[in-house]
């Protein structure tokens, strides 16, 4: 038996077969990893150190396929392991650290940058809060940019994923459970501001 097929038939089924997979490893992130956070409270008294502080490090284990170039038709990518480290926000006793985003320092893999938010809830303090991580992979290939941009939040409070202690002064230091490191990060792809 011989089956005929139109050519155009042929093609469309051959690029999405060889399409598909492709889509779905792009759509499937494996999550960052927070490879440290920890935090420190003051005691408020006058004359003592007056910053507040929440410091995390974070790695992304994801190659990050940027697109395909037009001019020689490869595929732009940034390799994986790239982080994000010290991504310390900071704000002063009495102060609040909402509304801002505050910057990692770049592995030299990073190709690109990353940010952290403190994100506003009615509860916030450095032994409860909500943190937004924010990366922003970008590239550039022979004249022209490559930019996709990721966000991922996580939960972090004393008990569940905290511990750490609070001093007579005041002084309260808190930090992501050892047995707990890496914690997972999962993030998604955001527009491009």
């Amino acid at each position: 038996m011989h089956v005929t097929i139109p050519i155009t038939t042929f093609i469309l089924l051959a690029s999405s077969t060889i399409a598909a997979p492709l889509e779905s490893r792009q759509s499937t992130l494996n999550p960052w990893q927070l490879d440290s956070l920890s935090t420190f409270s003051p005691s408020g008294r006058p004359g003592n150190y007056p910053w507040l502080t929440i410091t995390a490090s974070l790695t992304d284990p994801n190659t990050v396929n940027l697109g395909t170039s037009p001019n020689d038709n490869s595929t732009v990518t940034v390799p994986s392991g790239a982080q994000g480290l010290n991504c310390e926000a900071k704000w002063i006793y009495g102060e609040k650290p909402f509304g801002r985003s505050w910057p990692c320092d770049n592995s030299g893999l990073a190709q690109g940058w990353w940010t952290l938010e403190i994100e506003e809830t009615d509860d916030f303090s450095v032994a409860k809060f909500d943190a937004k991580f924010t990366r922003v992979a970008e590239v550039s290939y022979q004249g022209s940019s490559y930019r996709k941009d990721y966000e991922g939040s996580a939960h972090f409070e004393v008990g569940d994923n905290l511990g750490g202690q609070c001093g007579g002064s005041g002084v309260c230091s808190w930090q992501l459970k050892g047995e707990l490191a890496p914690y997972d990060v999962q993030q998604q792809e955001i527009d491009a501001e």
